[in-house]
């Protein structure tokens, strides 16, 4: 009960997520009684049918993912050849924030790439509990506010979702927990953001443009969710496009959340930071150092 009544106070004024939950339990029980009413010929002939669907929705969207190389150029590219977004209506970021050296490697990628732009959102996905995360967003904001006082800062807010699974966490109860990430992960991803009022274009803000992770179960689980959305053409096929970016201290291997992303080839773009690994696994592209620790001044 208390799960659910979370989900509830987490709907805001936009229903969208509601709705997708009302149909998959009308889906569910529609599915159960099928299954007693219909013969095992119709049931095959359905489940494959729904298999051939979501591998032909599948490849539809993979195809639509840059080619590494095409990326690569332009990540390397300087201004003024980068593409500016200054004057699109909206530019809507969500990180997804792990903990520990996972949320302090996405706060520095942030902090290196930023733009100051009147039009953007930052969604920041933190996991219940979380409260260093927390802590580390309020920092980085309030020295973007110091930085940027005017309106350029752009908007921001935190969505909260249960861990995908903790530390030495059992492996057999991993898909429950797993399961309620991706039943909050649902309304983060959809969820309008109240601080883009709409009008002045908050209905460009339905969905995130990007979402961005760095390692985190939590962040393969939400991702699957923003495939799944646009698979079932529940979310427009431009938006939710998905980056994972492999940690810098992982210069060897992947990581397991990395051989996941790189095996299911949800992700949009698959960055590592070291060029070794680039070399090793086909599908990866190298953008250099965006996550380390910046040296002191002087």
């Amino acid at each position: 009960m208390e799960c659910i009544r979370e989900i509830v106070e987490d709907f805001g004024p936009d229903r969208f997520a509601f709705f997708v939950y009302l149909g998959l339990i009308g889906l569910a029980i529609i599915s159960i009684i099928g299954f007693f009413l219909l013969s095992w010929s119709w049931i095959t002939a359905i489940i494959c049918v729904l298999i051939g669907f979501v591998v032909w929705r599948h490849i539809s969207l993979k195809r639509e993912h840059p080619r590494p190389q095409t990326g690569r150029h332009w990540i390397s590219r300087r201004d003024p050849s980068t593409p500016s977004t200054a004057g699109l209506p909206a530019v809507y970021f969500l990180y997804i924030l792990g903990s520990g050296g996972h949320t302090s490697e996405m706060l520095e990628t942030i902090k290196r790439k930023f733009v100051p732009q009147t039009n953007a959102h930052r969604r920041y996905l933190v996991t219940t509990g979380d409260t260093d995360s927390l802590a580390r967003v309020t920092k980085l904001e309030a020295l973007i506010r110091h930085c940027f006082p005017d309106s350029r800062a752009g908007t921001l807010d935190t969505f909260r979702v249960p861990r995908a699974r903790r530390v030495h966490q059992p492996f057999w109860t991993a898909p429950f927990t797993c399961l309620s990430t991706a039943v909050h992960a649902v309304n983060a991803l959809t969820r309008e953001p109240d601080a883009r009022p709409t009008t002045a274009h908050g209905n460009q803000f339905k969905y995130p443009h990007v979402v961005v992770t760095n390692g985190p179960a939590t962040g393969f689980v939400v991702c699957l969710v923003a495939h799944a959305l646009k698979l079932f053409y529940l979310a427009p096929q431009g938006r939710l496009k998905m980056v994972y970016v492999e940690s810098w201290a992982r210069s060897r291997s992947l990581s397991l959340t990395g051989r996941l992303f790189l095996w299911s080839g949800i992700a949009d773009m698959f960055c590592v930071q070291h060029e070794a690994l680039a070399r090793r696994y086909h599908g990866t592209v190298y953008v250099g150092i965006v996550a380390a620790r910046l040296a002191p001044p002087g």
